[in-house]
């Protein structure tokens, strides 16, 4: 416990939160961003499972799905305390028991980078499916033994390695202190360090390689891929169109496409929210201010992107639902294949 003996009321004043601003953090991360982590978390579930079932079209991309799966599950679960019980320590409403608010401040320097590691998974699992399906779709002969399931198993394997290795200075950007807020009275809190505050640190790694690495790079490489894929799905509609037939291939394009969309509309925000936290003035991220909303919506579609593939899946692809409607109705009953359509399915 810190001594508080003179207090002048800036301490306190400069991490109040208003009952307008605490109520609003409340609808948006509790409720809201904690809905979806539980509907995320049921449909991520729900996705493997089906995937995992569906042998007959078990392949590279199958498998890549899977992987985003887990990954996805796993930042809704860290996103959990980080955001979802937020709201409760960070206002310090009277039902946060002192205990509670006290490990929630231990634990919150630690809970950001927990959640950025299957955050940063996440993000090059999804380009790494959309290479893979590109070059099976676009480039079929290249492919050829690069992009099958145990070349796959290898990329993801490197994916969280880099995962873990590259967040590891998040570990040291936050600290947790105390701060007066009266006499004899004190509060906990969580700031930046010395070490997270170094110019050096600010401008190489968490502003040039986090936009470059974790954003600006993923959605240039992801908007790319989804124009080949788009024409490509054109053409292979065109052409199947003329012989009357459908496909594994286009079906499983088709969703791809559909997460790439997804992705690239939920983290955009979240690319511009991490640039105007360079540029805007800190004044504006205060309670009240727009910034602090916009982060706030930022936040909430980083959480959207975790928790919607399944939604995707059930739109787009005609075998997930037929898989889905045969695991709730009874025992498994695989979609047939094609000769063709199988050939092509496990290659892809």
């Amino acid at each position: 416990m810190i001594v508080c003996d003179n207090v002048t009321g800036t301490d306190a004043a400069r991490y109040n939160v208003t009952s307008d601003c605490a109520l609003f953090d409340f609808f948006i991360y509790t409720v809201a961003s904690g809905s979806l982590c539980a509907f995320g978390l049921v449909g991520n579930a729900v996705s493997f499972t089906v995937l995992w079932r569906d042998r007959a079209g078990g392949g590279a991309t199958s498998f890549l799905l899977r992987a985003m799966a887990v990954a996805d599950s796993l930042v809704l679960v860290a996103a959990v305390p980080l955001y979802v019980l937020s709201p409760l320590a960070l206002a310090q409403m009277p039902g946060a028991s002192s205990t509670y608010i006290g490990i929630y401040y231990a634990a919150m320097p630690y809970l950001w980078p927990c959640y950025l590691i299957p955050y940063t998974g996440t993000i090059f699992l999804t380009v790494l499916v959309s290479l893979q399906r590109y070059f099976a779709v676009c480039r079929p002969y290249s492919s050829v033994g690069s992009c099958n399931k145990r070349q796959m198993r290898i990329h993801v394997a490197a994916i969280v390695v880099f995962a873990v290795v590259y967040n590891i200075p998040r570990f040291f950007e936050y600290t947790h202190f105390e701060y007066c807020v009266g006499l004899n009275q004190s509060r906990n809190a969580f700031g930046i360090s010395a070490f997270g505050s170094n110019q050096t640190y600010r401008i190489v790694y968490t502003n040039v390689m986090y936009i470059v690495v974790m954003h600006g790079g993923p959605l240039l490489c992801l908007g790319f891929l989804n124009v080949k894929l788009i024409k490509a799905l054109k053409e292979r509609q065109r052409k199947r169109a003329e012989m009357g037939k459908g496909g594994y291939q286009q079906d499983i394009t088709f969703v791809l496409i559909g997460v790439i969309c997804v992705f690239m509309f939920c983290q955009t925000p979240t690319m511009v929210d991490h640039l105007l936290w360079t540029f805007v003035d800190d004044s504006l991220r205060q309670c009240g201010h727009w910034h602090y909303y916009y982060t706030a919506v930022g936040d909430f579609l980083g959480i959207l992107n975790s928790s919607l593939n399944f939604v995707v899946y059930v739109l787009a692809s005609r075998r997930f639902r037929q898989n889905l409607v045969s695991s709730c109705g009874g025992p498994y009953k695989p979609v047939a294949l094609r000769m063709d359509e199988r050939t092509q399915a496990n290659a892809g």
